[in-house]
């Protein structure tokens, strides 16, 4: 009895010390699938975001940098730098004889440094006109409104040379577009800094053979500022109006005119299938029999089946012979066909709801419209979370419609006007790029801020997988 005790405590240790082993062999097996998990995820996940940090990196570059060998994924940093003209020695007196040959030395300074010096990576240039030890004038340019004055503005189509952009009223014109300040009592504030020989030799070296100014260059300041790079997307918001002058609209708005009416659009479709697909399914799923309500719906996800590509030209001639042709119209009536999908989700979750709710409202003396206002949609917000959230992502970059049916610019959403402006001639590839990042980004952040929400609705609306 005492060795048969023995032995059977025997056992049982090592029965407890082989679950042991085999727990602790489970546990580093398990934390080691978690780390190669979370490796991999990494990863896939800066694989997927490569391109739009290119993208990005790109946007804040200048053009030329673009094409640099070897390829740098992070800009440059970005120069601002300060001209010193000293007008000390200029005879002339006369105020505004004096305001406009610093206006004359100020466009010719700012496009001769851009257009010579285009791997410097200068983002700002400032020019300060001084004399007698008084700051008289002031100007400052960023590089891309530099670069929009000479693609699409005052300066598109011409060399730059100095007759040229000193050419009838060019330049005064020019300064008013940049913006800049004058005073003969002298400006409250001035250059701040020590001069940078290097950067002075550079710029006289590239500006005073053909470029040659009233003023004599005193010297110029250098400085670093990163934040100069995001402020080129201040310039990509305003490049529609230089491309597009003849449509007050994109003027007064610039790339806002497309957003808008990718907004309309889309908040448009959003409402429209939202209802529509609800009050459908609820048809199919609570007023008609089985088998019809088997047919209608086969209906709408038979229409699911037809390419677009089949139906476009005779949609196209009908809606031009409807009058929905270069109009909102023609944008927003292909929304108010319900999608079978959605269709779809809404009836199998109409059919999980309990038939009492429905039973008890209609004795008390409900209608078919009380039924579907009180009981069926607000227990349906899961669903139509889930669809709103699918028709925004899903039509924010729909563009094949929306370009067949307009022609103006002013109805333009936003990838029809990023296809038109890529066309463009004068459009540089980094003005490209972070119209592009404008576009992508509200989809990114409607997909992060919104993923759990998304699970859920999924989770809730019964899809499997």
């Amino acid at each position: 009895m005492t060795l048969h005790n023995i032995s059977s405590r025997e056992l049982r240790e090592k029965k407890t010390k082989k679950d042991r082993e085999h727990g602790r062999v489970k546990h580093k097996s398990d934390r080691f699938l978690k780390r190669t998990a979370a490796v991999l995820s990494i990863i896939f996940a800066a694989l997927m975001l490569y391109p739009f940090l290119f993208a990005l990196s790109c946007s804040m570059k200048d053009n030329s940098k673009i094409y640099e060998v070897p390829l740098k994924l992070l800009p440059a940093k970005a120069n601002s730098i300060s001209i010193v003209l000293d007008y000390s020695d200029l005879e002339i007196r006369d105020e505004a004889q004096q305001k406009d040959l610093m206006m004359q030395d100020s466009i010719l300074t700012m496009f001769s440094v851009s257009y010579k010096m285009p791997d410097a990576s200068v983002m700002e240039i400032q020019i300060y006109g001084v004399r007698d030890g008084k700051t008289l004038f002031h100007s400052r340019a960023h590089q891309m409104k530099l670069q929009m004055e000479r693609d699409y503005g005052i300066y598109a189509s011409t060399a730059i040379k100095k007759e040229v952009l000193l050419h009838d009223d060019r330049y005064v014109r020019a300064c008013e577009s940049i913006g800049y300040e004058y005073s003969a009592q002298g400006l409250s504030y001035g250059p701040e800094g020590d001069y940078d020989e290097a950067w002075t030799r550079d710029i006289l070296n590239a500006t005073s053979e053909k470029y040659e100014t009233v003023g004599k260059m005193a010297g110029v300041i250098q400085k670093t500022n990163n934040l100069l790079n995001l402020e080129s997307f201040k310039y990509y918001l305003q490049m529609p109006a230089y491309i597009y002058p003849g449509s007050p609209q994109v003027v007064r708005l610039g790339f806002f005119a497309f957003v808008l009416n990718s907004i309309i659009v889309i908040g448009f479709a959003m409402i429209a299938q939202v209802i529509l697909c609800s009050v459908c399914a609820f048809v199919i799923s609570r007023q008609l029999s089985q088998r019809a309500g088997r047919f209608v719906l086969l209906f709408f996800m038979g229409g699911m089946m037809i390419p677009f590509a089949s139906i476009m030209l005779p949609q196209l001639i009908m809606y031009r012979q409807m009058g929905a042709y270069n109009n909102y119209a023609a944008l927003l009536l292909p929304f108010l066909y319900p999608y079978g999908f959605y269709v779809y989700l809404y009836k199998g979750f109409f059919d999980q709801i309990p038939g009492s709710y429905f039973e008890a409202a209609a004795l008390d003396g409900a209608g078919s419209l009380y039924l579907y206002r009180e009981i069926c949609m607000p227990l349906s917000k899961p669903i139509i979370s889930l669809i709103a959230l699918q028709t925004f992502i899903g039509n924010w970059n729909d563009f094949f419609w929306a370009w067949l049916v307009t022609e103006d610019q002013k109805l333009w959403t936003l990838n029809v006007a990023l296809y038109n402006i890529s066309n463009n001639m004068g459009t540089k590839q980094n003005a490209l790029m972070g119209l592009s990042i404008l576009t992508i980004t509200p989809v990114m952040l409607v997909s992060v801020l919104f993923s759990k929400q998304l699970k859920q609705s999924i989770a809730a609306s019964g899809i499997k997988g």
